[in-house]
């Protein structure tokens, strides 16, 4: 994907370029350095709101006070292409020919989203376990500072007694008054592949009480929430399956 990037941003007035994958919600990109990872992400967010508005294969320019912008609508990916205003339009488009097909089966290799699913696609043990108990917790903590503990706490709990009428085993977690969830016991029965699936709509049903125009927002906040262990809840198909909550295929 560098040099796919790199082939796009040698092009004359091209000051950088974004891919991102609609399913994994990975990005790329080749940008300058005024670009903070903060701002990299936030520029991430727009994007994946704007795809949902576009019709599928279509462009979209946009005019900035110093430059252009240059939005490409595909099947698995969205791309951002910033440039000046003396942009050589005709050799980035000799270019694009070439250089969004490749984007495109790259994103290929990604693992797909399943179409449907009935239950979690990984085997929950006394480690997944803490870790599920984690992602809860680093979510609900990101929502302290804008709405503060006792409303996180008043959610957990509300959206937890929603929970318990289809999944009965979450009356064994607790939610104390900083808003912070644990688990009194652990049952065998607890170590079943719907626990997975009942904590990850525990989490979901707690973020939909925050406003957020489209379900893709929230996948993309799940992700910045709990970045610190981004990395075991990918192996352990965390977001898989909260995608698939989030879009009610569960």
């Amino acid at each position: 994907m560098e040099k796919i990037l790199g082939d796009i941003r040698s092009v004359p007035g091209v000051t950088g370029a974004m891919v991102l994958a609609k399913e994994s919600l990975n990005s790329y990109h080749l940008l300058p350095a005024s670009f903070t990872a903060r701002s990299i992400k936030e520029v991430g967010r727009k994007l994946l709101k704007l795809s949902e508005r576009l019709p599928p294969h279509s462009r979209l320019n946009l005019k900035f006070e110093n430059g252009v912008g240059l939005v490409y609508n595909l099947e698995k990916s969205v791309v951002l292409i910033f440039g000046r205003s003396n942009l050589e339009f005709s050799l980035l488009r000799l270019v694009l020919k070439s250089a969004l097909q490749s984007i495109e089966r790259k994103l290929e290799k990604e693992v797909p989203l399943p179409e449907k699913i009935s239950e979690s696609t990984f085997v929950i043990d006394k480690a997944n376990l803490n870790l599920l108990i984690e992602a809860i917790n680093l979510v609900a903590q990101g929502y302290v500072k804008d709405k503060g503990i006792f409303w996180v706490t008043k959610n957990l709990r509300k959206t937890k007694e929603d929970v318990i009428k289809e999944f009965p085993q979450i009356s064994s977690f607790y939610v104390d008054n900083d808003g912070r969830v644990s688990v009194l016991d652990v049952p065998k029965e607890m170590f079943n592949q719907k626990m997975p699936l009942a904590l990850v709509k525990w989490i979901d049903f707690f973020v939909k009480r925050v406003p957020h125009p489209t379900p893709g927002d929230r996948v993309v906040d799940i992700r910045e929430l709990t970045a610190r262990i981004s990395k075991p809840l990918d192996g352990i198909g965390f977001y898989d399956l909260y995608k698939q909550v989030a879009k009610k295929l569960v």
